[in-house]
């Protein structure tokens, strides 16, 4: 059984948080060859663009994608960024913003059976200190 990433369910839920608290969502964005977006407005092989009902028309945030159409000096453009590529979703007006590591591939390290969660025992405080065969995705949150 293959687990989907949680990545665009997260981006989905701080982009929502933005529009109800009136606040403006951008994404800080790693630009690849599977990436559509202005090369002139790229530096250092990065992008944040903004992706607010203002600025973004026709915004879909799939599971394996961003696509918008926005306006970059007066011209139209369609905007294709996969969700691997998403390096942050923050807020501007108050700097909340939630980081993600940039994944090559996605793996699930471990399928659980029926019986296996019957031996899962409490977790404890620093259960996240343990050190796992599969990498973690990390989140930090800045204020």
């Amino acid at each position: 059984m293959k687990v989907a990433t949680t990545k665009p369910y997260l981006i989905r839920a701080i982009y929502e948080w933005c529009i109800d608290n009136s606040l403006t969502a951008y994404i800080s964005v790693e630009v690849n060859q599977n990436t559509s977006v202005p090369h002139a407005y790229v530096k250092d092989g990065k992008i944040t663009l903004d992706i607010s009902p203002v600025a973004a028309r026709d915004l879909l945030i799939s599971n394996d994608s961003i696509q918008f159409t926005a306006r970059f000096s007066g011209a139209s453009r369609k905007i294709f960024v996969p969700i691997s590529a998403i390096k942050a979703i923050f807020a501007k007006e108050i700097n909340h913003s939630l980081f993600f590591t940039l994944e090559t591939v996605q793996r699930t390290s471990y399928v659980f059976e029926s019986d296996d969660a019957n031996r899962l025992g409490p977790l404890s405080d620093d259960y996240l200190s343990h050190k796992d065969e599969c990498e973690r995705t990390h989140l930090k949150i800045v204020k």
